[in-house]
């Protein structure tokens, strides 16, 4: 009686554990069915450039000369495949960097070697000494020619910014930003310039304040240098302020009142973005549908405050998913790989022309890791940049907050059907998605549709190697291989849980992506 007992006992508990399995298989696996809707009518606006998607290098990352090796071919590689695109090198250390033509090591506060090739960058040194503007440092013209030279070899153009803090008491003192003019027009260097760091924030970091209007002064100053030595053409991007906060309201009030005094002198309005403070972020943090709707909210804000100089473009010249370097573990994994795909999405509606990611190499955001090996959202750029073509189209999706969707017309370059629209979405749940393709754009059920599915193994959303159709992806050549699954005659899609989709979709009705 024991024995049958235990028998009936064991079954009900492999009976319980099959059901509860059948639960789960349910609930991950089956998902709630979602609309996309795209129309076969519809105006395009807007229209991103092809190096929409660019990235930054921090300045830092320059002043020890061993830490990034511009002439390196895996380097040069990796960038290359993320072409085209702009290579911004900036930061906080940007106001600290003095340039100099000649190679002057030993230059300190207490001595430097002054001559005549030296002059400008002795006056730099004894001005950012004086204000007690340390550390500094001295990037040489041979470091300069070498990012330069990276930048000509990788299709990429280079927007720098110069030392803000390199002043008196009343205004910029502009003796170092013309030596690098002139030594980067001897050279025939192509480059686009900035002016100061976060400038709303020096009283944080410097002890110091320079006022919008100031700053205004300061950038018509900069143009006019730029147009005299040899510039004109170059874009002048400003006044690279930090993101709108509540509790902050002086980041608008300086945007605003620097656009009223120097509209004139810039050629795009720019601004930095962060979701959360590395320090303190969690991983559900990275994956929480109110996380990834503060860009939303901000580029609105800062949108509606600026709408008086529309006709400016509007950058977001530095921006990962969060400040103070990156969270170690989850900004440089897949942790992070939402945020930045929902940036590009967002970013391109609301008409951001360019986004540059913090940053390609260094911190713990950076698209690339110390060792040269691409991280998840290098690969995500790469298929982004394969895929997603210039024009942006109205998509609706009858779906949960969980689920981010995203469309445009195909990268030419990818497919030569005409009417071929590229939608990219992510999942955020721990459930399987589907999405029924609705619309006029859509007709019939012969579509001819490219899938691209991105996941972590085992759903472990820390991993830094990440699955394309279920296959790890490893960097084995310069133009890494990237196969679609082939999906014919369906009108619809899915995504596993915790993944993020790229769909090309060919034969529709659109006629307008030409």
């Amino acid at each position: 009686m024991i024995s049958n007992k235990r028998l009936v006992a064991t079954c009900a508990i492999i009976f319980c554990c099959n059901i509860a399995l059948l639960g789960l298989f349910v609930k991950y696996n089956i998902g709630e069915k979602c609309y996309i809707t795209i129309d076969e009518h519809q105006k395009f606006h807007p229209i991103i450039p092809d190096d929409f998607l660019s990235f930054g290098i921090d300045t830092s990352e320059i002043e020890n000369y061993d830490k990034v090796n511009f002439t390196n071919t895996r380097l040069r590689e990796l960038a290359a495949a993320l072409a085209p695109a702009r290579l911004r090198l900036g930061g906080t250390m940007s106001d600290r960097l003095i340039f100099s033509s000649e190679d002057i090591p030993s230059a300190t506060c207490n001595y430097c070697p002054l001559s005549a090739a030296t002059e400008a960058t002795c006056t730099a040194v004894q001005t950012l000494c004086k204000h007690k503007f340390l550390p500094f440092f001295i990037m040489t013209g041979q470091k300069w020619t070498e990012i330069n030279e990276f930048c000509i070899k990788t299709n990429t153009k280079l927007l720098f910014s110069l030392n803000l803090l390199l002043r008196d008491d009343h205004e910029w003192k502009s003796q170092n930003a013309i030596e690098i003019l002139e030594y980067s027009k001897h050279k025939n260097f192509d480059v686009d310039w900035q002016l100061g760091n976060e400038p709303n924030s020096f009283h944080h970091v410097f002890n110091l304040s320079i006022s919008p209007q100031t700053l205004a002064h300061d950038y018509k100053k900069l143009r006019k240098l730029l147009n005299h030595h040899g510039y004109k053409k170059s874009l002048l991007v400003g006044p690279d302020t930090t993101r709108p906060q509540e509790h902050q309201p002086n980041c608008l009030k300086y945007m605003v009142e620097f656009l009223g005094n120097g509209s004139h002198y810039i050629n795009v309005r720019s601004w930095h973005q962060y979701y959360l403070n590395s320090r303190t972020a969690t991983l559900e943090d990275f994956w929480n549908p109110d996380t990834l709707e503060l860009l939303s909210e901000q580029i609105k804000i800062m949108q509606n405050h600026t709408k008086k100089y529309h006709n400016i473009p509007m950058w977001l010249t530095e921006t990962s998913s969060s400040y103070g370097g990156g969270a170690p573990g989850l900004s440089n994994s897949y942790a992070g790989t939402p945020l930045w795909v929902d940036k590009l999405g967002l970013s391109a509606k609301y008409n951001i022309t360019t986004v540059i990611r913090q940053s390609l190499i260094g911190g713990n955001y950076s698209l690339i890791d110390d060792k040269l090996e691409p991280l998840p959202d290098w690969w995500v750029s790469v298929l982004y940049k394969r895929l997603v073509g210039n024009k942006v189209l109205k998509v609706s999706c009858k779906c949960s907050r969980y689920q981010r969707i995203y469309a445009h017309c195909t990268n030419r370059k990818y497919t030569n059907d005409t009417t071929a629209v590229t939608i990219y979405a992510i999942n955020l749940q721990m459930e399987k998605a589907k999405f029924l393709l609705n619309g006029t754009a859509f007709h019939g059920d012969d579509l001819n549709i490219d899938e691209y599915i991105i996941s972590a193994p085992s759903n472990n959303r820390r991993t830094k190697t990440i699955l394309l159709n279920g296959w790890p992806l490893y960097y084995e050549s310069s133009v890494p291989e990237m196969q679609p699954n082939h999906i014919k005659y369906g009108n619809h899609v899915s995504m596993p849980p915790y993944s993020i989709g790229f769909w090309v979709i060919k034969n529709t009705s659109l006629k307008n992506c030409k």
